[in-house]
């Protein structure tokens, strides 16, 4: 029998004018546009580890990233950004 990934959500934060949020889960972040709904972009397991809590200043590419769950990459305190996300376009 094979091991199924965790998909636990841990956390789901909404940006400061609630067009995108940000979601935390054992196999790492996923970031969503509101209006049209889809993916704007993620940060998988190998990269970041589960994480605790994920929040997006405003509508730009700078995130707050908290380790957490089962298996964190990073620290509870750690200050290290360890990916860029590439800025998320513009909506009308």
């Amino acid at each position: 029998m094979t091991q199924q990934p965790l998909r636990g959500v841990t956390s789901l934060r909404f940006n400061q004018d609630q067009s995108c949020f940000c979601c935390a889960m054992e196999t790492g972040v996923r970031i969503y546009n509101v209006e049209p709904l889809m993916e704007k972009g993620h940060l998988d397991h190998e990269q970041v580890g589960s994480m605790g809590l994920v929040e997006m200043l405003h509508r730009s590419n700078l995130l707050a990233l908290v380790g957490g769950g089962s298996s964190p990459k990073f620290s509870e305190i750690s200050g290290k950004c360890p990916h860029p996300i590439p800025p998320l376009a513009q909506t009308p």
